[in-house]
Parts: structure tokens; C-alpha cells; sequence
């Protein structure tokens, strides 16, 4: 064993110690008031599982943390197993997993690249391509899994720099490569169906009781994200000024070399399938409220990824399944982030519930610093501290956090929460500066030959504060008028 993974075995030990004394010695601290021991109970889980996902892993300390809060005086084991893996939230976020799975096994995502890389617009026009590949990488994130268009993008681009003479390094490359990244982080937080936003915007029905319509957010992000895509290659162009010179022969037959087969069958019945599923989802926002349909939609929203799943497991063309359930969960279906989400929804709800005073605490706290300004500052304050965080903690432990001290400040201020709510949801998953903001940032780190760490860090910072600014001045206005 060398020196380096010597330190790492080290830093391994110290950190899950460091980790598991907080879990369990936090209690042991004098309470301050209105939290009580309760709280402090399960402030100290909350804290040492958010120290290990940081800084260890994410998988067993997620266990560690369910364990522990079942062990509390909060609840009854059973009753905390069952809310772990028994919530909504995450069985729709299971079979999510698994039909978007279904998507990408099919080899559609390469159908929908392709489609944006093949139009005759970008024919030498260098920053016409990059628009058309991040609003393909755009797509892709929305639809399917923000590492989709990563993985799909990233070796498509390093074809096209070695091609015209690029190197690894290089400015318009490292720039391009960087933004892939963090227009799949826009296209993270833009789809309601998708397991971020899904996961914060059910927290916060679950808090105040109120949902907020996924037609609606839709109409709040989706502008927001192709602005900050334009915006993005305006800073580029004027701003970073990257050489593009040998960008000026790009052409569609750069990408006809190598067709793509016709779209079978197969690939049309799960487009179709995924299609309506998303339709199902944003109904409830669309239809008249008196209509007795819209209650079925809003009612059932949590099994309409199952019962897709379900229709492509049971469909056979050619003696194979459209969906191939054993090889999908093999592949596709994430555990670290099903038992993470599990467990921050688990104790982040723990951590809120009446008994623990911690919210009431939070509001004590955070009075002097938000009583006496106005709704415009507040928002703008909960964005950056909302940015701030989520480039060092888990994002959405940030939003679930979060939420009740908006939903308690909003409710003093007399003003309406929804707007402010999907405002910071939307921002609090753009985690792209550091390696722990996000697994997607942390793929970028590690992007040895092709990037370097200074780079990652300076186009990063001034990407995340064009995309705080495009949400403070369009965002905030717009979300009026959505909600």
C-alpha cells in the first residue's frame, strides 16, 4: 500500500469516526431552547449522517442514520423502516428510475443527440453548434438522467476536437466540456418528474399540505433554462472568448459519417409510453379544477411510473420484453441515491416534526437576519445561501432543510410561498462548483485529461453566478405570473 492510499484509508477512518460521534454524542449537549432532547436526538443523526455523506459515503451511512432514528425515542422501528422505503416519494422515484432506464437502454437518447447535432444551421456557424449541443444536453437531462447526456455528449465532443485539431485543455474545449455539465444540472432541475424536484416539491406538500402544480413549474423553468443556455453562449462569445477559429468547417456530415439505424417499433412504443407518462404528470396543473378527471390524475400521480413500467414489462415484440427489468435494475437504478433520498426524507421530516422544536429554533435564529426586509431580499438571500450550501452539502438535504423556513417566514410575511418555493428548488440543484455540490460535478473533477481543476473551478463559479443573477431578475417576476 502507498503513502496515498494510506492517507486515504486514514482520512477514511477519522472522517466515519468523526461521523458516528456526532450521530451519537450530540444528544449529550444541553438543548437550547424550544429544541428539546428530542431534538437534539435527531439534530445529531441529522448532522453526522450529512458529515458522512460528504465526506465517506453515501450508502451505508444512509442505514446508519435509519437505524439510529429507530432507535430514538422519535419512533417506533417499524414504523421509521416503513417510512424509509414505504414513502411515496421514493417508490416513484424506484420506478422513475426504471422507465427512464427503459429510455436509455433502448438507445433512444442517441436518436434525440443525433437529432440536435444533424440540423443544417450549425453548418459553419461555431456558435450555433455549441448552442445545438447544449440544448441537446439540455433535453437529454430533462427526459431521461442528467448523466445521460454527460456520457453521450463528452465523447461526441472529443471526436470533434481531435477531428479539427483541438486539445485537451484547450479553452473551447475545457468551456464546452463544462458547460455540458452544467446545462444537464438546468435540465436536473427543470423537469418536476424527475427525482430532485420530485423529491423537494412533495416535502413541501407534506409540510404545508399545498401542491404545487408541475404545469406551472414546467412554465417557470423551462424559459429559465433555455434564457440561461442563450445567456451562457453570450458569456462565451463576448465575455471568455474562447478561439473558435478552427470550429469554422463544422457540418451536419461531421455526423452523417456514421447513421444512426431508423427508430423500430421498440423505440416508438417506449417514446410514446414516456411521452404520456409526463403528460399524466402535468394534467393536474392543466385541467379545470372542477373537472372530476383532474382529481384521478392528482390522486394517482405516484403510481403512473409504476403502471408504465408495468406496460412495458409486459409487452413482447419479437420474444423480448420492450423493458428488461432484470438488466434495468441491474444498470439504472441508482441505490446510493434511493437510500440517500430515503433517509433525508425520513430524518429531515424527524428533524421538523412539532416535537423536536427545531423549527421554531430556526425561525429564532434566523429572525434577525430576514424580520424587517422585504419579499425581493428575502427570496435573493435564500437563493445565495441556497447556492452557497448546495456546492458543499447534498442538494436536496439543502432544499429539505430549507423548505420550513420558507414556508414560515413566507407565512409571516403575508406572501404567497409557491412562487419562492420552486424558484429556490430550481437553483438549489444547480450544485456545479465543487466536487461534492453534486455527482455530476464530481464526474467533471475527475476529468483529468481534459480539464484542469483551476479551470473547473473559475468557469464554474462564473457560470453558477450568471445563472443566480438570470433567476433573480427573470426568475423572480415570472414565477408571479406562473403561480
Amino acid at each position: 500500500m502507498n503513502s496515498s492510499e494510506k492517507r486515504a484509508n486514514y482520512s477514511y477512518l477519522i472522517n466515519t469516526l468523526i461521523g458516528i460521534s456526532l450521530m451519537i454524542l450530540f444528544r449529550f449537549i444541553p438543548a437550547p431552547e424550544p429544541i428539546t432532547p428530542l431534538g437534539m436526538e435527531i439534530i445529531g443523526i441529522f448532522i453526522g449522517v450529512i458529515y458522512l455523506w460528504t465526506f465517506v459515503d453515501s450508502i451505508w451511512p444512509s442505514l446508519l442514520g435509519i437505524f439510529l432514528l429507530g432507535c430514538s425515542s422519535f419512533a417506533p422501528m417499524n414504523q421509521v423502516l416503513m417510512n424509509f422505503l414505504g414513502d411515496s416519494t421514493v417508490v416513484q422515484l424506484f420506478f422513475m428510475m426504471v422507465l427512464i432506464g427503459a429510455v436509455v437502454q433502448s438507445g433512444l437518447t442517441n436518436y434525440i443527440g443525433r437529432w440536435f447535432l444533424t440540423r443544417k444551421v450549425i453548418n459553419g456557424k461555431p456558435w450555433m453548434f455549441s448552442f445545438m449541443v447544449l440544448l441537446g444536453v439540455f433535453a437529454l437531462a430533462a427526459t431521461s438522467s442528467a448523466f445521460t447526456p454527460i456520457f453521450l455528449f463528452w465523447p461526441i465532443l472529443y471526436g470533434i476536437f481531435k477531428e479539427l485539431g483541438y486539445k485537451p485543455k484547450d479553452k473551447y474545449p475545457t468551456l464546452m466540456l463544462i458547460s455540458v455539465v452544467v446545462v444537464a444540472l438546468m435540465g436536473f432541475g427543470t423537469a418536476p418528474f424527475k427525482d430532485g424536484p420530485v423529491i423537494l416539491l412533495n416535502n413541501y406538500t407534506s409540510l404545508t399540505g399545498i401542491e404545487i402544480s408541475f404545469a406551472s413549474f414546467i412554465g417557470l423553468t423551462i424559459p429559465l433554462s433555455l434564457l440561461s443556455i442563450g445567456l451562457l453562449i453570450v458569456l462565451m462569445k463576448f465575455v471568455l472568448k474562447p478561439d473558435i477559429s478552427l470550429l469554422k468547417d463544422v457540418s451536419v456530415e461531421m455526423f452523417n459519417k456514421n447513421p444512426l439505424p431508423p427508430l423500430n417499433v421498440k423505440h416508438k412504443i417506449i417514446a410514446t409510453t414516456f411521452i404520456v407518462y409526463i403528460l399524466f404528470m402535468i394534467l393536474p396543473g392543466i385541467l379545470p379544477a372542477d373537472l372530476p378527471i383532474r382529481a384521478f390524475f392528482n390522486d394517482n400521480k405516484f403510481g403512473f411510473a409504476l403502471v408504465m413500467v408495468c406496460i412495458l414489462c409486459a409487452i413482447k415484440i419479437d420474444g423480448k420484453f420492450l423493458a428488461d427489468y432484470q438488466n434495468i435494475s441491474s444498470h439504472h437504478i441508482q441505490w446510493s441515491t434511493i437510500f440517500l433520498i430515503g433517509a433525508a426524507l425520513t430524518i429531515g421530516n424527524a428533524l421538523t416534526s412539532e416535537g423536536t422544536g427545531v423549527t421554531p429554533f430556526l425561525k429564532n435564529l434566523l429572525a434577525p437576519v430576514f424580520e424587517g426586509t422585504g419579499e425581493f431580499t428575502f427570496i435573493v438571500l435564500i437563493l445565495v445561501l441556497g447556492l452557497v450550501l448546495t456546492n458543499f452539502c447534498n442538494s436536496v438535504v439543502v432544499g429539505i432543510i430549507f423548505l420550513p423556513i420558507i414556508s414560515a417566514f413566507t407565512q409571516t410575511m403575508g406572501v404567497a410561498t409557491e412562487p419562492i418555493v420552486s424558484i429556490f428548488i430550481f437553483m438549489v440543484l444547480f450544485g456545479a462548483i465543487t466536487p461534492a455540490a453534486s455527482p455530476f460535478a464530481a464526474i467533471m473533477h475527475g476529468n483529468k485529461e481534459w480539464l484542469d481543476t483551476k479551470d473547473i473551478y473559475k468557469y464554474t463559479t462564473i457560470m453558477s453566478i450568471l445563472m443566480l443573477a438570470t433567476v433573480i431578475i427573470i426568475g423572480i417576476p415570472l414565477s408571479k405570473i406562473m403561480f
